[in-house]
């Protein structure tokens, strides 16, 4: 096993069956609840989302492969590429001019002694005599012609591509166990896969104390979230009431107090407000008072355009304060705080309204 990366991390090749390039969640396409939980320094907002969408869509691909989180991948990205700094990421997540580590020709580099010649032609690494890392999150060239994954369903594995490197980097971790089951959330095994992942202590005892200082941020924590003063009464006790439903799971037609879907939280937060709107998006949509987004206080409603069944908008979202809201997502996630502006969500933004 063997994966080298860019300046002193290595990364591996793992051995596993082939399974040809990969594209995850083509029937789950609303990636909303997969989008950044906030902003993090240091760390591009498309990355955050890569990190995000990666971690929380892994058991669609490997159930046996649990408790992956955006701060596993985080602790990766920075120890492998310093979050791709010096680069630029689009918000496709397309990263400019491609990040490609140093040629592993057996000199040492990210301790590293044995030569790995060209695999691909020079497709990747750009070069036709030995192997680099690419990408992000540092993978070889050798393990992505067999196993690339297509992060951000758009028919093609790239690991120039922050979603498709982030979302490969999830497969590797899990599939380089041989039964294919890890527990992320056991801290032996999160280091025994990060071992796999690089087999070098040196590294694995860096990425783990990169993730120590990602988690301990918990950005879903509500507490985290501060209403701006300036917030209309209504408006403040709307957004104060959906913060406080942060980490509860989304449920299809719940109204609470245990689980809520999009409408019913909003519907609730209102409720709690003292306004009673209407129970369902495609009716909240049309009640309150239309807003643009650069005049969005806390509790305007924001509508979008996700594919679901009947006529847009099928999601509804709360905006809090400071560029973000709060979203009860999809079925199997938590209700969580990301940001308005998130590469998902603008792009099927429909309308806001000010319900009181």
């Amino acid at each position: 096993m063997l994966k080298l990366a860019l300046g002193g991390a290595i990364a591996l090749l793992v051995l596993v069956p082939m399974i040809g390039s990969v594209g995850i969640g083509s029937q789950e396409r609303q990636r909303q609840s997969e989008t950044a939980p906030g902003r993090i320094a240091g760390i591009p907002d498309v990355l955050m989302d890569a990190y995000v969408t990666a971690a929380a869509r892994l058991e669609e691909l490997h159930p046996g492969c649990t408790g992956m989180t955006w701060a596993i991948l985080a602790g990766i990205g920075r120890e492998e590429s310093d979050h791709a700094a010096g680069h630029t990421i689009a918000a496709n997540g397309d990263t400019t001019p491609p990040i490609i580590g140093p040629l592993l020709n057996g000199t040492g580099v990210g301790n590293n002694w044995t030569p790995h010649h060209d695999t691909d032609d020079g497709r990747w690494d750009s070069d036709t005599t030995y192997d680099a890392a690419v990408g992000v999150t540092q993978l070889l060239p050798a393990w992505w012609a067999d196993r690339g994954v297509d992060g951000n369903d758009d028919g093609e594995a790239d690991p120039h591509n922050v979603y498709d490197a982030t979302a490969a980097t999830t497969v590797e971790l899990c599939t380089s166990h041989p039964q294919n089951t890890v527990d992320f959330t056991d801290r032996a095994q999160l280091r025994e896969a990060l071992y796999r992942y690089n087999p070098w202590d040196t590294y694995v005892d860096n990425v783990l104390s990169h993730i120590d200082e990602y988690t301990a941020m918990n950005l879903d924590d509500p507490t985290a979230h501060q209403v701006p003063a300036d917030a209309s009464e209504r408006g403040r006790t709307a957004a104060e009431w959906g913060l406080a439903q942060v980490g509860k799971p989304y449920v299809w037609g719940g109204t609470g107090p245990h689980g809520f879907d999009c409408s019913g939280l909003t519907m609730k937060a209102w409720e709690a407000a003292g306004v009673s709107i209407p129970r369902v998006t495609t009716d909240q949509v049309n009640f309150g008072t239309s807003v643009t987004l650069d005049a969005l206080a806390p509790g305007d409603l924001l509508f979008y355009d996700t594919g679901g069944p009947g006529a847009p908008p099928a999601h509804v979202t709360m905006y809090v304060g400071d560029g973000k809201m709060v979203n009860a997502p999809s079925t199997g996630k938590n209700i969580r705080v990301e940001p308005v502006n998130g590469p998902y969500y603008s792009a099927r933004f429909m309308s806001a309204t000010r319900p009181g």
